[in-house]
């Protein structure tokens, strides 16, 4: 039975299944068709935008990818092979890149972004899930694989549903993807293969996971009820922390050598200042979800929330600076760029932010 969980998955969801209502006038299958050139993908819902050299990408919905050179100034859409909404998008060189969305889709691009293939999708994931768990029987056959077995097998029954939230790559080669209900795959061949790895994360409810995060040679996941995992081993195994919170984590930030902000639901943010073996709540006054969030160039922690401010801070401990937008709308990612620029992505499509402007419209909250 699917649990209906509120917060950011629900938005995607919800905002993805009444694009395609709308995109497609008879039934196809969204792993099999190609994303629809549309003169509104610009002003459609971008779920993440990031920085692939001297390029900019930024993904959305109904399989959107949009691609700029001139720092965002204006956006040019490229060929995607599917029309499923993607969620987030990382590039670890300048040229070699990844994306991951709904229906269990990663995609790559080994051009700056400027095409993209299938590596893999949930009708694929099921099936390498459904072959580790029946290998796994007939080498060492008890109630753990019977069980592994019987989860493999719902997986393969329930069809290509389940979305992936969140990417990480360390380098070309080796990289994690997570989404909604535990989904885990790991690849350390550039994504030639992709192999289940929900095992190897303390997540024994399956709770959805948000997001990815280094921090020196240590990796951290976020997710649902608070959860928080740390790998030390290069993301071969995790376990679990000891969270400050209840509520959903949406997003972590490495906002210093061995600190780490992890925020979420109705605005609460925590600090951690040793790498993740304790945490400080931090104050924020307005109990609005934090979407998104980085670390600036000049070392402050800057934060978005779904009302369409910018939280911005030195110390985190100490409250933030905020900006509410001109145009408020809820907001999913970010970047920074060299000349002093944001680049935002929303519900509304991508927008630039000069800094300085940021800076003097801020008003102090504790």
């Amino acid at each position: 039975m699917q649990r209906f969980r509120p917060g950011l998955l629900a938005l995607v969801l919800c905002l993805g299944a009444a694009a395609s209502a709308n995109e497609q006038a008879v039934p196809t299958d969204p792993l099999q068709q190609p994303a629809l050139h549309s003169t509104m993908a610009q002003r459609a819902l971008i779920l993440d935008v990031t920085q692939a050299g001297d390029a900019l990408v930024a993904v959305g919905e109904r399989g959107f990818i949009l691609r700029s050179r001139d720092k965002g100034q204006s956006w040019q859409q490229v060929e995607v092979p599917v029309s499923v909404t993607l969620t987030r998008v990382d590039f670890p060189t300048p040229d070699k890149g990844w994306a991951i969305g709904h229906a269990g889709t990663i995609l790559h691009s080994d051009d700056a972004g400027l095409s993209w293939k299938v590596q893999l999708d949930g009708r694929q994931a099921a099936r390498l899930v459904l072959e580790e768990a029946e290998q796994r029987l007939a080498a060492q056959p008890g109630q753990a694989a019977e069980r592994r077995l019987r989860d493999a097998q719902n997986l393969m029954s329930d069809g290509p549903d389940k979305p992936f939230l969140a990417v990480h790559f360390s380098d070309e080669k080796r990289g994690l993807a997570v989404g909604a209900y535990g989904l885990a795959f790991a690849t350390d061949d550039g994504g030639a293969t992709w192999q289940p790895v929900d095992e190897h994360l303390d997540n024994p409810g399956a709770l959805h996971l948000y997001a990815i995060e280094s921090l020196g040679t240590d990796l951290f996941i976020a997710g649902e009820q608070g959860l928080l995992l740390r790998s030390r081993d290069g993301g071969a195994s995790f376990q679990t922390l000891d969270s400050p919170a209840s509520g959903t984590l949406f997003g972590l930030v490495a906002s210093g050598r061995n600190s780490l902000l992890a925020y979420g639901l109705r605005g609460k943010a925590y600090l951690s200042e040793d790498g993740g073996d304790s945490w400080q709540a931090v104050p924020n006054p307005q109990p609005i979800t934090i979407t998104a969030g980085t670390r600036l160039d000049d070392g402050r922690v800057l934060l978005l929330d779904e009302s369409g401010r910018l939280l911005a801070s030195r110390d985190p401990l100490q409250g933030f600076s905020t900006t509410t937008l001109d145009e408020p709308t809820y907001l999913t990612g970010l970047t920074e760029l060299v000349d002093g620029q944001l680049v935002l992505s929303g519900a509304r499509g991508l927008s630039r932010l000069n800094l300085d402007a940021l800076n003097r419209s801020a008003t102090r909250e504790q």
